[in-house]
């Protein structure tokens, strides 16, 4: 696997990852209406997939953390790496850019009108984190544990 972005988006990547579960990734283009591509590209997925339990909470946290890396972590003409993943316990989201900087989660002035996309995801994701990638930027990522109904429960 290339250790960079480079600047050829591809299509929707299905793959399987023996013994893991599954993963599917895409490139997106450093533009204003990536956060909402993605989204899409994550709902699909996830739908695709059977994966809906959690379905609202990680469009969301798709959207935040995109929004984070166009704004702030993707430098002009380079891609962004979305991976959605279904694990034996968790769904995990990953974005990755070539920006340097680690995010950094704040309180934001009440008047504010941004600063808290971290804070969404904080409070919506089970778990989540930044890693250095092998090769340019990082890979930030936000995990959410299957909702599962009860044995024995009445549908």
């Amino acid at each position: 696997m290339a250790s960079r972005l480079t600047n050829e988006a591809t299509d929707y990547a299905p793959d399987l990852l023996p013994g893991t579960g599954r993963h599917r990734t895409t490139l997106f283009p450093r533009r204003r209406t990536t956060p909402r591509t993605a989204r899409d590209f994550v709902a699909a997925t996830l739908t695709e997939w059977g994966e809906t339990s959690r379905l609202d909470d990680m469009r969301l946290c798709a959207s935040e953390l995109v929004t984070n890396a166009v704004l702030h972590g993707t430098p002009v003409g380079r891609l962004i790496l979305v991976r959605v993943e279904s694990l034996d316990e968790e769904l995990r989201i990953e974005v990755h850019d070539t920006g340097e900087d680690r995010p950094t989660q704040r309180i934001p002035e009440e008047c504010a009108v941004d600063g808290r996309g971290l804070l969404i995801v904080d409070a919506t994701a089970d778990s989540w984190g930044a890693k250095q990638r092998t090769g340019p930027g990082k890979c930030v990522w936000a995990a959410f544990k299957r909702i599962t109904e009860p044995q024995g429960a009445i549908s």
